[in-house]
This record gives structure tokens, sequence and C-alpha cells, in this order.
């Protein structure tokens, strides 16, 4: 049983992994390169260009810290708070859903992924 829990566990970090590695590679580099309506969208929060080119890195910084497992935690911490301050910010917009979503994602892989302290 213990085998099957573990087991379970190691498969949705994978997934998670996977999932989210993938998705912020792709939101990071449409941010860095303008693609997707990022432009407008960041024009829209009234923040400047400035701010899409910050989360850009961010989010591709944590996309390529989710790969690594060792830095997977701070990966998704990372995804966490940039994706959760765009959830804030979309509190009343339509478009909320994806955002909050993301954010319970990359928050649920950061919380199975946390440093374990070790028992002396």
């Amino acid at each position: 049983m213990v085998e099957t829990a573990g087991r379970k566990r190691r498969i949705a970090i994978w997934v998670l992994r996977v999932f989210l590695g993938l998705a912020f590679s792709i939101i990071g580099v449409a941010k860095l390169t303008g693609a997707l309506n990022t432009v407008q969208t960041f024009e829209a929060f009234g923040w400047g260009q400035w701010f899409r080119y910050l989360t850009g890195v961010l989010d591709l910084a944590g996309a390529l810290l989710v790969f690594v497992p060792r830095w997977t935690h701070y990966g998704a911490l990372v995804l966490a708070c940039t994706v959760g301050l765009a959830t804030v910010l979309s509190l009343t917009r339509p478009d909320l859903w994806p955002a909050f979503a993301l954010t319970l994602l990359a928050a649920t892989l950061a919380w199975l992924t946390r440093p374990r302290r070790r028992q002396s």
C-alpha cells in the first residue's frame, strides 16, 4: 500500500512537472516575443511593457527549474507567485479561471516537492 501511494505521488509530480514546464515555457516565450496579445494585455493592466518582460523571464526561469528535479520546488514557487499575481489582477475579468487553475497546479507541485527535514 505504501509503494502504491509513493508511486502515485511520483506520477503526479512527473505529470505536473511536464505540464507546467511546457505551459510556462510557451507563456514565457509568448510574453518575451509579444505574441498571443500579450502586449495588449499588459497595456490594459497599465503596468507597462517592462512588466511583461519581467514576468516572461520569471515564467521561463520557473519552467526551466521545474524540469530539474532538485530545483522543481523552487521553480514551482516562482510560477505560483507569477501566475498568482495574474490571478489577482484578473479578479474582475471573465478569463480568471485559467490563471486560477495554473496557480493551484503550481502550488500543488511546490507542496508535493517541498524539501523535507531529515530526522536525526
